[in-house]
């Protein structure tokens, strides 16, 4: 109404996913991310192997850490259920449990080289 924010603000990449979370209180050293085809949520991992979840409420970003539990597939995407009911249940639509499973490993590319 008075123009502040971005309300349609959007994650077009793995990039901005990362971006988005140090933008939250959340410390996550993610390494890789994927991107939810509507661009309102994303999937990031640390080194470690720990999740994080972000969505987008207006322009503002959300994050929280979230067991490999609380991922599910569905014919839509992704379905995770963080269990916190601020934070909601989040649908990373088009992404399936083949994407998730290739989060953090090496590209082709990289994994060619000597």
């Amino acid at each position: 109404m008075f123009g502040f924010g971005r309300p349609n603000r959007l994650l077009r990449s793995p990039d901005e996913v990362i971006a988005a979370i140090a933008e939250t209180d959340t410390t996550f050293p993610a390494i890789d991310a994927l991107v939810s085809n509507d661009g309102r949520s994303g999937l990031a991992i640390d080194g470690a192997g720990r999740v994080l979840a972000v969505r987008l409420r207006g322009a503002r970003a959300i994050a929280r850490v979230v067991p490999w539990t609380a991922l599910r597939q569905t014919v839509e995407g992704i379905v995770i259920d963080s269990g916190e009911r601020r934070f909601g249940i989040v649908t990373l639509i088009g992404i399936s449990a083949l994407d998730v499973r290739r989060l953090g490993q090496p590209t082709t590319e990289a994994a060619d080289t000597p």
